[in-house]
């Protein structure tokens, strides 16, 4: 836990500015990982292992990394284990959350579509919600992943809810002996 009367122990991260606000959606800012076992356990993971197996393929600039995170540790990791990542674990924690952001992203869109709404509408929905402004993770690059790894099932409420209400009724006049278990099994079979 950080102590209240000190200055707090942060590590800074370069993240892309999807991560950050998906960070600040889930963790505030600076995040906290303290009530978050898991997550938690991964960060100090990359920060007591630290692996440098790919710095020399990254570059030093990290580009598309354009923003930064302060991520609150307790004085005993920051004092055992430091406060910085390696280029690998750097890139290594923004795919993990990248992948956590671009989940949510395609689990919302992706319902919002499957309930009825244009993709486009759900998109612009979502971006709307979860305060994603254009500069932080624009329409194109979600309609982009969504049309790639997306699933959009349109379900039919109509014949969805017809069914439901008819099975219900041919179990309840089975039930009442009004009808026979081989009437239920042809309405099964030919709806």
């Amino acid at each position: 836990m950080v102590k209240t009367n000190c200055k707090p122990f942060v590590v800074s991260v370069p993240v892309k500015p999807y991560v950050k606000r998906f960070l600040e959606i889930n963790f505030g800012l600076p995040v906290e990982f303290a009530n978050h076992p898991k997550h938690n356990e991964k960060f100090l993971s990359l920060l007591r292992k630290p692996s440098f197996h790919r710095d020399k393929q990254i570059s030093n600039t990290f580009f598309m990394y354009s923003e930064t995170v302060d991520i609150l540790i307790s004085e005993h990791d920051f004092y055992k284990y430091g406060w910085q990542l390696t280029k690998t674990n750097i890139v290594a924690f923004g795919s993990y959350y990248e992948d956590c952001s671009k989940l949510m992203m395609r689990s919302i869109v992706g319902t919002m579509v499957s309930i009825g709404l244009p993709v486009n509408k759900s998109i612009l929905r979502f971006q709307q919600q979860f305060q994603f402004t254009e500069d932080i993770w624009s329409y194109e690059s979600i309609k982009k992943d969504f049309y790639r790894k997306g699933h959009n099932n349109i379900l039919d409420f109509n014949n969805e809810i017809f069914n439901k209400i008819s099975t219900i009724i041919m179990r309840n006049l089975s039930d009442f002996g009004t009808i026979s278990k081989r009437a239920i099994n042809q309405y099964e079979t030919t709806k």
